[in-house]
């Protein structure tokens, strides 16, 4: 019999899209597991195994794979892949300083979604605009008759396999090896136009806009390269929310709970939601099943964690919004660990306090040092809208820039008076006010 070994409800959706993830171990295989929450979501999953065979097609032209999927009595099974995504690819390779390269990569994927995607003019329909909504689009987007939407380099996992071995829609790696790759997830997939440049700009700016760290490749550079035009971009910004607005209907999600209830204040100070998620990387990514959740009561969180033997750099994602964090202890084997290399995305860390203004907020790239047996973690969380956040995260900024100045200045002054010519000129000066 299989047994769960790891669970995800993607919940704060409507009810027709609310969907339970599962990974499953039977004997020595894996497998994936994806079902309804409530009757009104199971055409939604239902639909998968439509998508896997439509798309499969069509990603056959480019050399890339659908994730395996089969309709099941107890929901849709998809293939459990192991391997390295495209945004873990292109994060290492940003970490190294090969900007270029990791520039390359990301334009040959984007090359291949185009080709897939460009081939006719587009059209609105009835449902495009129930799901897009009806707002006035430039003209020259082009679309396909099938359309996931979802093409984000998060979901592309690539899969070396042994040279000589059989294997369809591979591409040829460095070493000979050949790779698959493989698209993960194809929930959002929709059988009407939807513009090729949109799913183009989703890749864009989920992967280079959502970390500082990747801006270094510039989206609006990208963009224009692949013929997105910024008035393009300001359409696709009011249809990415919309689409969000499609995604949880009438239901409103815990993170936007008080803004809903308060309408027109801005919350300086509130209780963040959620529980403390610790991630263990061992070299490479963050996944789910490498994970430890732990409880906040009112936005507290207090736990020694022992550290899994291996493992290199930590994530820490406190609740579910944005939210300013009082780190009051952080501390591995009785040590404070260095965050002067810590990834905190659209945040920024001011002494004990880390300000992040994203929903699902986290500090990664924590490092670990070999050896090290447990951390000790306490900190308090205090929620609020992300506008507010954003407005906080600048001023913090702005002030670390003032305190960086600040102190140059005083540096350039120090070495001043270490001169020679400074001397002199204080011997001179202290002469000039004896004879007064």
């Amino acid at each position: 019999m299989a047994e769960i070994i790891f669970s995800k409800y993607s919940n704060e959706r409507s009810r027709s899209f609310a969907i339970r993830t599962d990974i499953l171990q039977d004997g020595r295989e894996r497998f994936v597991r994806k079902t309804a929450l409530y009757p009104e979501g199971r055409e939604h999953v239902n639909r998968l195994p439509l998508w896997y065979e439509k798309l499969e097609e069509m990603y056959r032209m480019v050399s890339l794979c659908c994730n395996r999927c089969e309709a099941k009595e107890d929901g849709v099974h998809l293939e459990y892949l192991e391997g390295r995504t495209l945004e873990e690819i292109l994060d290492e390779l940003l970490e190294k300083g090969m900007v270029e390269e990791a520039k390359e990569k990301l334009c040959q994927y984007l090359s291949r979604v185009k080709t897939i995607y460009d081939r006719e003019p587009f059209r609105k329909t009835e449902e495009f605009v129930r799901v897009f909504g009806d707002e006035m689009l430039p003209k020259g987007l082009t679309c396909a008759s099938v359309t996931n939407i979802d093409m984000v380099c998060a979901n592309l996992v690539l899969t070396e396999i042994p040279a000589g071995s059989e294997a369809g829609n591979t591409e040829i790696s460095g070493s000979d090896s050949r790779v698959i790759s493989t698209v993960l997830d194809y929930e959002w997939t929709f059988d009407f136009p939807v513009p090729c440049q949109y799913v183009l700009y989703r890749i864009i700016h989920y992967y280079v806009d959502t970390h500082k760290v990747r801006s270094v490749l510039g989206s609006e550079k990208l963009c224009r390269e692949f013929g997105i035009t910024m008035e393009q971009v300001s359409a696709f910004e009011q249809m990415e929310l919309h689409f969000q607005e499609y995604i949880t209907g009438s239901h409103v999600p815990m993170r936007e709970m008080f803004r809903y209830i308060t309408p027109g204040v801005n919350t300086v100070q509130t209780v963040n939601r959620g529980q403390l998620q610790v991630f263990f990387s061992y070299g490479n990514s963050y996944r789910e099943e490498h994970s430890l959740t732990l409880p906040m009561e009112n936005g507290e969180a207090e736990h020694t964690i022992e550290i899994p033997e291996g493992c290199t750099k930590l994530r820490i994602d406190p609740g579910e919004q944005a939210c300013a964090v009082h780190i009051r202890e952080l501390t591995m084997d009785g040590k404070k660990p260095s965050m002067d290399g810590c990834v905190i995305p659209e945040g920024v860390q001011a002494g004990e306090w880390i300000y992040i203004a994203k929903d699902d907020p986290n500090v990664a790239e924590i490092p670990v040092t070999a050896g090290t047996r447990a951390m000790k973690i306490s900190l308090k969380t205090y929620g609020a809208s992300r506008d507010l956040m954003k407005q906080v995260v600048k001023l913090a900024e702005e002030n670390r820039e003032l305190e960086r100045k600040v102190e140059q200045q005083s540096r350039l002054i120090r070495d001043m008076k270490n001169t020679k010519v400074w001397k002199m000129y204080q011997k001179y000066r202290n002469m000039a006010e004896r004879k007064k």
